[in-house]
């Protein structure tokens, strides 16, 4: 395990897969972790979960006995954002959306340190455009992390025009820090990660509903043929479909873009509560 950091406080706001698997990366680098949620229900599974991989990791050899004792005493759950008022990071990690975002952001402003480092992990909203509602707008910036967040080594880091360079450049040594590769891009609709690969989803999807193929021989065409880890339709499974609907309506709003359009069969999906895999039934089925 990297030297232990246990001088930095990283406040994580969302309890969800997202959110605890960007304190499972920070807490297995030895830094201390508040993770905050106002579901006690949600806080107390994200709470156990944490300690379960930590204890996993115990098992597999990455940590010893010692550093697990450690970094168990590192997880503070909180249900009270005055608890992050000692925090030098704080990542937002909610659900993925504007309006929802932008009322924490207002509420943390009360309790956020001059010096803390915010930042929203965002797939897709506009940086400058959150940035109005924070308390300290040259300390916020957007970083984006990737699902599963032990396994995807890229993070990408979006400052806005008023974020202070000294930020961007504290934020990527932490990223890096954690064994991430970080990337700095401009303030963009989607980025770019989602900017290039969810135009290509929602073009699996259209395949799809027109009756071209079948989701098998879409996903089959891309892995075999593009030689693709994971085909579109899969991919859209894992990230969700509510997610995927999300980012498309904020690209094809932002650029004015028809291509970008979400498809009739993507809202169709996520009216019905097909969500993909966290719902058991997207474009694929899954045991649950």
């Amino acid at each position: 395990m990297p030297e232990v950091t246990s001088h930095i406080t990283v406040g994580i706001i969302g309890s969800g897969q997202m959110g605890q698997g960007i304190a499972e990366v920070f807490l297995l680098h030895g830094y201390n972790i508040f993770i905050y949620d106002t579901n006690n229900q949600n806080l107390n599974n994200a709470d156990h979960a944490l300690r379960g991989r930590l204890n996993r990791s115990h098992e597999k050899g990455i940590i010893d006995t010692n550093q697990k004792a450690c970094l168990l005493n590192n997880i503070t759950p909180c249900s009270n954002l005055a608890q992050f008022a000692s925090c030098n990071l704080i990542i937002e990690a909610i659900i993925e959306d504007f309006d929802t975002k932008i009322s924490l952001l207002k509420k943390l402003g009360a309790y956020q340190n001059d010096s803390c480092i915010l930042a929203t992990n965002t797939s897709s909203f506009s940086i400058t455009s959150l940035a109005k509602h924070t308390k300290n707008p040259e300390h916020f910036l957007g970083i984006h992390f990737f699902n599963p967040v032990h396994r995807m080594p890229l993070v990408e880091i979006i400052p806005h025009k008023a974020t202070h360079p000294n930020v961007t450049t504290t934020l990527t040594q932490l990223i890096t820090s954690i064994g991430k590769t970080p990337i700095t891009c401009q303030d963009s609709p989607g980025f770019i990660v989602n900017r290039l690969i969810l135009p290509l989803i929602n073009q699996a999807i259209q395949l799809l509903e027109s009756g071209v193929a079948t989701a098998d021989a879409i996903d089959m065409a891309m892995t075999l043929g593009a030689n693709f880890p994971m085909g579109p339709l899969a991919l859209a499974d894992f990230i969700g479909l509510d997610t995927c609907l999300s980012i498309l309506t904020t690209l094809s709003k932002s650029s004015h873009d028809p291509s970008l359009e979400p498809s009739f069969l993507l809202k169709s999906y996520v009216a019905h509560g097909k969500l993909g895999r966290k719902s058991g039934e997207g474009f694929f089925c899954y045991s649950k």
